[in-house]
This record gives C-alpha cells, structure tokens and sequence, in this order.
C-alpha cells in the first residue's frame, strides 16, 4: 500500500491556505487563542497527515483501517465533534456569565433606587 504524495498535495495547500487565514484573523484580534487554538491544532495534524501519507497510512492500518479514505474521514468527524463540543461549552460559559449579569445589574438597580428614595426628591 504505496501511497504517493502527489495524489495529496491540493489537501495540504488547503489546509495551510485555511491555517494562514486563522493566524492572520488571530494576529488581527478578529478570533481569540482559546476558541481558536484548537482548530490550529487540527488543521496542523490535517497538514501533516497530507504531507506524510505513508507515516497516515501506517498509522491507519494499525488502528484496523483497510482505506485511507476512512481514516481521514473519522479523523474529520472526530475534530468536528470535538470542535462541536467546545463551542457548547463555551456558549454555556457565556450564557451563564449573561444571568449573572442580569442578576447583578437588577441588584444594583434595586440599591440605586432605595439610595434614591432614601435622600429624597429635592
């Protein structure tokens, strides 16, 4: 099972065009290094599965993959699932952060008004 690079060299272009374009969009505070250091990390092993296919290949086989093909596409699902699930934690997180928020702000209020209605019109 020879695997040639030449067969996948447009993957390897893609996915060091796709890298290029998350490091500039980081450089350029436009993404965060937390939410993005993972798809980095990703597109990397990506990068490197495309520039090594025989190194894949024997890795494929000795996980019990007979193609490639399958491998990569499990790889894919697997980095799509874990980028899934950070998304959620993180959206948790911020919709957490936005009730505690709220409930902060309408104890301030509350001490606002009391301090208001304590000093009385003038």
């Amino acid at each position: 099972m020879s695997v040639v690079i030449d067969q996948y060299w447009p993957f390897a272009v893609l996915c060091g065009a796709l890298l290029i374009i998350v490091i500039r969009l980081l450089l350029r505070e436009r993404l965060t290094l937390q939410g993005s250091i993972s798809y980095i990390c990703f597109l990397g092993a990506f990068l490197t599965a495309a520039l090594f296919p025989n190194l894949t290949a024997r890795l494929a086989r000795a996980m019990g993959f007979t193609l490639l093909s399958n491998f990569l596409f499990c790889l894919a699902i697997m980095a799509l699932a874990l980028l899934h699930l950070m998304a959620l934690i993180t959206i948790a997180r911020l919709e957490a952060r936005t009730v505690n928020l709220t409930q902060n702000l309408a104890l301030l209020e509350e001490r606002l008004e009391k301090a208001l209605n304590r000093t009385g019109p003038k």
